[in-house]
C-alpha cells in the first residue's frame, strides 16, 4: 500500500520481484497511488485498484506501465469473473460495478452498500461482498437483486458476529471466509450456517506465528492452504488448515 507497488514472490523465494509500480506515487501510467487490490486472469494480466488516483489500471504481464480503463471512481476491490467482466467496489459511492473487458459500458449491480471494500465473485457468478459498516458480508446472485445474508450482520466478537470484515473468499463447497479485521481473526461460515468457526487468530492481536494483526485479504492455493495478508505486523502468513469441509 504505502509502497505504491506489486510485488511477487515466487514459491520457496526469499525476496520478491515488482512487477507493478515500484517508482514511487503519482498518476503517471507508471507510478501507482496508494494500490488496495488486484485481480490477474489466465494470462497473467492484472487489474489494479489504483485507490489513491481513483482509476484501476490494466497491467500486462512482464509490462513497464499500466493502461487507465476505470478512473475518477474511487476503487477498492477488483474481481474477475469467468466471462472477463470485471467488478469494481466504488467506495465514494457505495457501490458495487460491472463491466466487460473492453467494453465501455458500466452497470450498477448494487448501491446504497455500507462501505464494500472486497469482493468475491464464484463459478455463478454470485458477487459476495464485505461492508464494513455493517459488519457482515452479502450474496448477490447473477442477475438477480436480492441479497442474502452469508455472514455476520451485527458487530462484535461471538461466532455469529463480525468487526469491519474486509477480505472475502468462497470455495466450491459455498464455505465462506471472512478476514474479520478488528477480531484479529479468520471465520469460516458453512453453507447455511448461522455462527461461524474461527480458523485462525481470535486470540487478541499480536505477532506470534498463530496471531494476526489488524488481517486485511485472504486467499487460498491449489493445495488448500491459506495466506493471509497480516497488515499489522507487515507480513503474509501461510496457513494449513482443517479441510474436511473446503
Amino acid at each position: 500500500y504505502y509502497n505504491h507497488r506489486i510485488v511477487k514472490w515466487n514459491r520457496g523465494a526469499s525476496s520478491g520481484q515488482v512487477v507493478a509500480g515500484g517508482n514511487g506515487e503519482g498518476d503517471r501510467s507508471d507510478p501507482l497511488k496508494y494500490r488496495v487490490d488486484v485481480a490477474i486472469d489466465k494470462d497473467g494480466t492484472m487489474y489494479i485498484s489504483d485507490y489513491g488516483n481513483k482509476r484501476v489500471q490494466r497491467w500486462f504481464r512482464g509490462g513497464q506501465s499500466g493502461r487507465t480503463i476505470i478512473e475518477n471512481i474511487p476503487v477498492l476491490g477488483v474481481a474477475l469473473d469467468d466471462e472477463r467482466s470485471l467488478y469494481v467496489s466504488d467506495y465514494g459511492n457505495h457501490s458495487v460495478r460491472k463491466r466487460r473487458i473492453g467494453e465501455t459500458i458500466e452497470q450498477v449491480i448494487i448501491s446504497g452498500l455500507g462501505y464494500s471494500y472486497y469482493m468475491f465473485v464464484d463459478r455463478n457468478r454470485s458477487v459476495y461482498i464485505s461492508e464494513m459498516a455493517t459488519d457482515r458480508v452479502i450474496k448477490l446472485d447473477d442477475e438477480s437483486t436480492e441479497i442474502s445474508i452469508v455472514a455476520g450482520g451485527t458487530q462484535g466478537d461471538e461466532l455469529n458476529q463480525l468487526s469491519e470484515p474486509l477480505s472475502v473468499f468462497v470455495d466450491r463447497l459455498d464455505t465462506v471466509y471472512v478476514s474479520d479485521r478488528d477480531n484479529d481473526r479468520i471465520m469460516r461460515w458453512l453453507r447455511g450456517a448461522k455462527p461461524g468457526s474461527i480458523i485462525v487468530g481470535g486470540h487478541g492481536h499480536g505477532s506470534q506465528s498463530g496471531q494476526l494483526n489488524h488481517p486485511t485479504d485472504i486467499s487460498f492455493d491449489l493445495d488448500r492452504n491459506l495466506y493471509v495478508v497480516d497488515y499489522g505486523n507487515h507480513r503474509v502468513q501461510k496457513f494449513v488448515i482443517d479441510k474436511s469441509s473446503c
